[in-house]
């Protein structure tokens, strides 16, 4: 997105008198401000950045150009780099307290901003595998994108949050600064692009990255009282266990291949607690990801390993009779069914695929015995 202060942000330190201006305003709605995006709420962030109008949706405040609407927080460290912005904020906000590891945090995030994988960037293959379309009819290109843009809000989170307590004990330069409380709600502000996102898929790409090491959930022995306060909630007189304080990760010492090679891209569908257990080992998987419980298990995983050997271009069966066979064994609902297949296909060490049959039968597939189904009807098959 194009602002036209974007140049005099970037070197604010050589055009002080001019940024004072355009920064100017009342210390006393300010001075209580604790988070970036509650303080570019109050402030005239569109005449800031300039270029930008500025509108509110359900409180906040969102910036829009002549093509692109965005988040104001992404906007703003669009323009001036995170490793300036602890000055920036003591030069022109001096009445905003500022947390002792704030520096720190804000270091790890530019150098992690600076690693976003492009077509061009000279990152490992995998990340560009992971976060980069091949082009705009890439089938994956929406979830690559929203994976790419949940990777970069949970680096702006880290630096919103500029006062207050760190969430995460400092054991030297460790963890200083790492520590983030992430929701969907915290996330969906942060994005660069919020249209593209939903719930469900903001969750999803928490998981991935997750797994792919981006992220881990913060331990208990690692939390300070502040963080042990974050992660528990009284409900109904009983406390009841959070798991959204985590530990964010140098981009340069992630596995994205845990992805690239265990799982098929797939934002509307959780990875279930064995799946990750295959990939993690079962000790790390309790406890960096205690709060997943459901999804296909492992003698269901055990069960379709058995199913698809031998079995070639010779379909398994078809998608409906694998849901009725699961529902009648496992005794769940279609629904739940529907939704184990969907983590069974995802799940890339099986090569189990759902194609229709017009699909199966351009593959070269051999639909001895069922010729009979509808032409739209879908087919379980072991994937090509």
């Amino acid at each position: 997105m194009m602002y036209t202060n974007r140049e005099l942000l970037a070197d604010w330190q050589n055009n002080v008198d001019a940024v004072a201006l355009l920064t100017k305003h009342s210390p006393v709605r300010t001075s209580k401000k604790s988070r970036l995006n509650e303080l570019l709420n109050t402030v005239s962030t569109g005449k800031i950045l300039g270029g930008a109008s500025e509108h509110k949706i359900n409180g906040r405040k969102l910036l829009s150009t002549h093509n692109s609407t965005t988040n104001a927080v992404p906007a703003f460290l669009e323009c001036l780099s995170s490793e300036q912005l602890p000055v920036f904020l003591k030069a022109f906000y001096p009445e905003l307290p500022q947390r002792n590891d704030y520096r720190q945090a804000c270091a790890i995030v530019e150098s992690n901003i600076k690693q976003l994988p492009t077509k061009r960037s000279k990152c490992p293959r995998e990340a560009k595998d992971l976060f980069v379309p091949t082009s705009k009819s890439d089938l994956l290109r929406s979830d690559k994108l929203l994976l790419l843009d949940c990777w970069r809000a949970i680096n702006y989170a880290t630096v919103n949050q500029f006062a207050g307590a760190p969430l995460v004990k400092t054991a030297g330069v460790k963890t200083a600064g790492r520590g983030v409380y992430l929701s969907w709600d915290i996330i969906n502000s942060m994005l660069k692009y919020p249209q593209r996102a939903t719930r469900n898929k903001i969750y999803n790409a928490l998981q991935l990255l997750q797994i792919a090491g981006f992220i881990r959930l913060a331990q208990d022995s690692e939390l300070t009282p502040v963080g042990l306060k974050l992660a528990t909630v009284q409900k109904n007189g009983v406390t009841v266990r959070k798991n959204n304080v985590f530990i964010l990760n140098d981009f340069d010492q992630s596995d994205p291949k845990l992805i690239i090679d265990n799982l098929r891209l797939d934002l509307t569908t959780r990875v279930s607690k064995a799946i990750i257990e295959k990939i993690l080992g079962r000790e790390n998987a309790k406890s960096y990801f205690p709060s997943i419980k459901s999804g296909v298990d492992e003698a269901t995983i055990d069960r379709f390993q058995q199913a698809v050997k031998g079995k070639g271009l010779n379909p398994i069966s078809t998608l409906s009779d694998a849901v009725n066979s699961m529902k009648s064994d496992l005794g769940i609902s279609g629904e739940q069914a529907r939704l184990y297949i969907d983590q069974l296909c995802q799940y890339k060490p099986l090569h189990l695929a759902k194609l229709k049959k017009t699909d199966a039968v351009a593959w070269g597939y051999d639909l001895t015995g069922f010729e009979n189904i509808h032409s739209s009807q879908k087919l379980l098959v072991v994937e090509r």
